[in-house]
C-alpha cells in the first residue's frame, strides 16, 4: 500500500514539476513578454518602447528626441516646485506664519503642476503619432494602469488612517 502512495506522489510531483517547467518556458519565450517590462530601466526612452512594444528604430529615434525635448522641461519645473514647497514650510515653520505668504506658495505650485501636466499631455500626444494604433493601445494601457494603481494606492493609504 505504502508503495502505491509513494508511486502516486513521484507522478503527481512529477506533473506538478513539468507544468511549472512548461509556464517557464512558455513565458521566457513567447511574445507577451513585454508585460514584464519595467519603466524604471536605466535605458532611453525609445530603447525601452522598442523592446516592450516592437516599435522600429526609426519611432525609438523620434521617442529619444521627445524625450530630449520634454525631459529637461520636466525636471526644471519640478525642481522649481521643490524648492516653493520648501519655501512653503519654512514659511509654515515660522511662529507666526504670513497666510498671504502661504496662499501665494500655493498658487505658484498649483500652476507650476498644472504646466507640469500640459507639458506631459503634450508629449503624450507627440508620442501617439508616432506610434502606431495598436501601440497606442499597449501603450495608453500601461498609462491606464499606472493611474490605477496610484488611484489605489491613494485609496488604500485613506483607509489605513
Amino acid at each position: 500500500m505504502k508503495k502505491k502512495w509513494f508511486i502516486v506522489s513521484i507522478i503527481l510531483v512529477t506533473i506538478i514539476n513539468l507544468s511549472a517547467f512548461g509556464t517557464y518556458i512558455y513565458n521566457r519565450w513567447s511574445h507577451s513578454k513585454n508585460i514584464y517590462c519595467s519603466s524604471t530601466d536605466t535605458v532611453s526612452h525609445g530603447c525601452y518602447m522598442k523592446r516592450c512594444f516592437g516599435i522600429s528604430d526609426g519611432q525609438a529615434s523620434s521617442l529619444d528626441v521627445l524625450e530630449k525635448t520634454y525631459k529637461p522641461k520636466i525636471e526644471t519645473l519640478s525642481g522649481i516646485m521643490k524648492d516653493k514647497r520648501i519655501e512653503l514650510v519654512k514659511e509654515l515653520m515660522k511662529e507666526i506664519p504670513d497666510h498671504k505668504r502661504i496662499q501665494q506658495i500655493l498658487q505658484e505650485v498649483d500652476s507650476l503642476q498644472a504646466q507640469m501636466q500640459r507639458e506631459v499631455v503634450e508629449r503624450l500626444i507627440q508620442e501617439k503619432r508616432i506610434l502606431t494604433p495598436e501601440q497606442q493601445e499597449k501603450f495608453f494601457s500601461i498609462v491606464l494602469i499606472k493611474f490605477y494603481n496610484e488611484k489605489e494606492s491613494i485609496i488604500h493609504s485613506e483607509r489605513q488612517k
